[in-house]
């Protein structure tokens, strides 16, 4: 009988689960009775009715407005910028302006007797076109790791990335005229091609000083050959600029002195039964650019060219694909294309520096006449 009459397991199980209930339950039951008591409280309280959203007609405190949006500053805000250019300006001023002067124009007091006058800041033709990370590079590195004079010092680790940044950014604000992001070089952040007996970078002399191609090789329109500056036409300049304190033409000074030619490493090239003609193309109105590729951005020329197996054997597969830079399906396209839409079909870019000067009414949308036959390049 006392078996029948003594609870059983599951009786205390479910005592203990409604007991666990209960105790969870009571915080929030009673949270729940505080808001309640809390807003019949408020709803005693007379409260003034908002004001409509169309009545306010004065204008928010400046504080609270939003920052304006400097575009030019690369999308950041005005005050935001403007701090950075103030950090900048004090670091130009500590680390800077003893040899490039307050104003940036090279004619600080501690550059005076340098053999290489420092850099004029201001000069915006030349500064302008370098990017960002190069000037970094000059700062951080030093002169010599572009090729230009070691007499400026690396500045890391005196100097970290932040704070050199916002010297670059200080530094622009020098040129005149104005930086403008929109036409710098494309400079490459990691160097290709074969390292030169010289590191000739092309981006100081071409892409920033503005030499002209045709000025270094003078052969491209008047021969099939485009040519390679002698030491001699070298010399014509490095005797008197950066005669000093340069590295690269201390070396060109060195094969001056033996009278020999500089060693360079040939990176353009076509199989030897091919003719290529430069006087032709460079007469027809072609930029550099259009066969050699960005060549003013290259601190070390470069180039992907000749047959490739991938793409042979994709021609070969009936999937047919651009060929690659001066193999011959590549060229016959050019050729087809200049013929139907003129040169400005194949040009790279349309402000490509460097090239030969376009003859006054030359007009590059006119269709052309180039040759399609074999003999025209093979004979």
């Amino acid at each position: 009988m006392d078996r029948f009459l003594r609870p059983s397991g599951a009786v205390y199980l479910v005592v203990a689960v409604a007991f666990i209930g209960l105790l969870v339950g009571l915080p929030s039951w009673a949270a729940k009775s505080s808001a309640n008591k809390t807003q019949t409280a408020s709803a005693a309280v007379p409260v003034a009715p908002k004001e409509p959203a169309a009545a306010h007609t004065h204008t928010a405190p400046a504080s609270a407005q939003p920052p304006a949006i400097d575009h030019a500053a690369g999308g950041h805000s005005a005050t935001a910028h403007a701090e950075v250019l103030q950090r900048g300006q004090h670091m130009y001023v500590q680390y800077c302006a003893s040899c490039h002067g307050d104003a940036g124009k090279g004619d600080g007091p501690g550059g005076a007797n340098l053999a290489v006058k420092p850099q004029d800041l201001t000069l915006g033709a030349v500064m302008n076109p370098l990017t960002d990370e190069f000037l970094h590079r000059i700062i951080s590195d030093g002169p010599q790791s572009v090729g230009l004079s070691s007499l400026m010092p690396p500045f890391k680790p005196q100097l970290g990335d932040r704070q050199i940044g916002e010297i670059v950014q200080y530094v622009r604000t020098l040129a005149q005229p104005p930086y403008d992001p929109a036409k710098i070089l494309p400079i490459a952040t990691t160097r290709e091609g074969p390292a030169q007996p010289i590191f000739f970078s092309h981006v100081i002399h071409t892409g920033s000083y503005q030499i002209a191609c045709q000025y270094c090789h003078a052969n491209a329109r008047r021969s099939s050959d485009a040519g390679i500056p002698s030491v001699e036409k070298c010399m014509g300049c490095h005797k008197i600029v950066a005669a000093q304190g340069n590295e690269q033409v201390q070396k060109l000074h060195g094969f001056w002195e033996k009278q020999q030619p500089v060693p360079w490493i040939r990176v353009f090239r076509i199989p030897e039964y091919a003719q290529f003609p430069h006087k032709n193309h460079v007469q027809a109105g072609l930029v550099c650019q259009t066969c050699h590729g960005r060549i003013e951005a290259m601190e070390q020329v470069h180039a992907k060219t000749g047959q490739n197996i991938v793409n042979d054997a994709m021609n070969l597969a009936a999937m047919p694909v651009p060929g690659p830079k001066l193999t011959m399906g590549w060229c016959v396209e050019c050729h087809r294309a200049v013929n139907e839409k003129g040169v400005q079909a194949v040009q790279p870019t349309p402000d490509a520096w460097g090239a030969a000067p376009r003859p006054a009414g030359a007009d590059d949308k006119k269709p052309r006449n180039a040759p399609l036959e074999c003999v025209a390049c093979h004979h």
